[in-house]
């Protein structure tokens, strides 16, 4: 049996690099960690060093491929990716996050609001081309280490 640990990345197909680079980096924090210019940019959360970047040390969560066809308008009734969902540090942060969304034009599609089924506080919006991010933060005390297996 295989036992990941971890989600590396997410890769994202997009029909207009320059406008997703500039959603993701000027709304939602990402930093560019490496580019082939006009057709795909690796971006990470910010947590390498300002001097780790460029080719070989495109260490990324999220990529962005230009591709010359946007998503069909049935793509959320067909099989393939739903949603990616970035935790944020606090409940009281996603809350706020769906201000500064409602604020900058982006169309939050539901929340902020609580999962039954995690406790997670959660919003729904949509970015360039369609794609669903979610983000989310537990409202559960000493979350996660309380919940976490012995090593």
């Amino acid at each position: 049996m295989i036992h990941p640990i971890d989600v590396a990345h997410v890769n994202l197909n997009v029909t207009d690099l320059e406008r997703a680079l500039r959603f993701y980096t000027e709304i939602l924090g990402f930093k560019i960690a490496f580019q082939y210019q006009g057709a795909v940019a690796w971006l990470n959360f910010g947590q390498y060093r300002d001097d780790v970047k460029g080719l070989g040390f495109g260490f990324h969560d999220l990529a962005l491929y230009k591709v010359a066809n946007p998503a069909p308008e049935d793509r959320r009734s067909r099989a393939g990716m739903n949603h990616v969902a970035l935790r944020l540090v606090s409940a009281e942060e996603v809350d706020r996050a769906a201000e500064s969304l409602q604020s900058q034009g982006v169309k939050v599609l539901k929340g902020p609001l609580t999962h039954k089924e995690d406790q997670d506080r959660y919003l729904y919006f949509e970015v360039p081309d369609g794609n669903m991010i979610e983000l989310v933060a537990s409202t559960r005390e000493g979350w996660p280490a309380q919940y976490l297996r012995d090593p």
